[in-house]
């Protein structure tokens, strides 16, 4: 008898304002649909943005369907290709946020940055800039480990019971 699941409907909902939100933010990137405000970047950054809130509702819609909550991996028995959905969402969000901090590290134009010391004007934005650039590489660092384990996870070989001990092993 096969088991009934059952759907979490409020991550659903969530999910489906999430990946809504990041395809109008993708439309924006790509010039389609006005902008909400000003973009103090190139239009591409919106794309990132959308791509980020898309991704991320992906996972939310995924986990609401498998009734998944976020303390939990998904169960063995989840649908390979939901499995696979799920790993090319992270990788997705994961490289959305690194490629936004990548254009602020090292992007052209100039940037202001705050900071809590009596620091300004250009040597602000070397610490920033050198900030935003350590966090994009290990960024992307996370990005490609998450790539790497998907990868592993959806094509790998699925891990098979262990066979019963018999005669024929060697010594």
């Amino acid at each position: 008898m096969a088991t009934v699941r059952t759907h979490d409907r409020q991550l659903l909902v969530i999910g489906a304002v999430c990946v809504a939100a990041g395809i109008y933010f993708m439309l924006v990137g790509f010039g389609l649909a006005p902008e909400p405000s000003k973009i103090n970047g190139p239009q591409w950054l919106a794309t990132c943005v959308g791509l980020v809130f898309f991704a991320g509702g992906v996972m939310v819609l995924v986990r609401g369907w498998l009734n998944v909550p976020d303390s939990q991996d998904l169960p063995d028995d989840a649908p390979r290709a939901l499995i696979a959905v799920q790993w090319l969402a992270v990788v997705a969000c994961c490289a959305g946020l690194a490629s936004a901090g990548t254009w602020v590290a090292f992007g052209e134009g100039t940037r202001h940055f705050i900071m809590p010391l009596p620091i300004w004007g250009s040597l602000a934005e070397y610490i920033g800039r050198a900030a935003f650039g350590f966090g994009a590489i290990i960024s992307w660092i996370i990005t490609a480990a998450f790539a790497h384990r998907g990868a592993r996870q959806v094509f790998g070989k699925k891990q098979s019971a262990p066979a019963h001990a018999s005669g024929s092993e060697r010594s």
